[in-house]
């Protein structure tokens, strides 16, 4: 009996030691992430280390098409995963709590998972939107994806085509 009370009491006091960090310390906290990694930053004061869950929060209603709208927005009727070569690609996401100058990234990757391009861009003061842009031209017909990082967290990832112009604009 001794000893079942001295062993729970070293696994307590283990679970005690080893697993109560404060929570900010071990994933992150909501601060403003004034870099976008495509890294994990894992269990550092870095305010570039967001919370998964609060990094998640930050951008919501993502979309990819052919063309932004005064609000930001991709407009009924423009969007769309074909691109022809040279087209831009639009994609625009609704910002909810990310506090000012959070920093958000897009990362487009081509065939065979080729990093064709990044984009950089904090977000602004009072935003509803943000909106992205890249250049088709020069790419390969295939498949490809846009990555999106809020801090060093990637939080939604866009699917779209490069196709000959005789399949068109879909």
């Amino acid at each position: 009996m001794r000893f079942k009370v001295l062993a729970a009491v070293t696994l307590m006091s283990a679970a005690m030691t080893f697993g109560c960090k404060k929570t900010e310390e071990a994933t992150g906290g909501a601060e403003t992430a004034t870099a976008a990694s495509t890294t994990e930053i894992a269990g550092t004061s870095s305010p570039n280390d967001l919370n998964p869950v609060a990094a998640q929060s930050f951008i919501d209603d993502v979309s990819i098409g052919h063309a932004v709208g005064a609000d930001g927005a991709i407009p009924a009727g423009q969007t769309g995963d074909n691109f022809v070569p040279g087209q831009t690609v639009h994609i625009t996401m609704k910002i909810n709590n990310a506090p000012a100058g959070t920093a958000v990234k897009v990362v487009y990757m081509g065939p065979g998972e080729k990093n064709v391009g990044e984009e950089n861009k904090p977000v602004p003061a009072g935003a509803t939107y943000l909106a992205f842009e890249k250049d088709t031209t020069g790419w390969p017909k295939g498949d490809y994806a846009a990555d999106i990082y809020a801090g060093d967290e990637k939080v939604n990832t866009q699917h779209f085509n490069v196709v000959d112009a005789a399949a068109g604009q879909k």
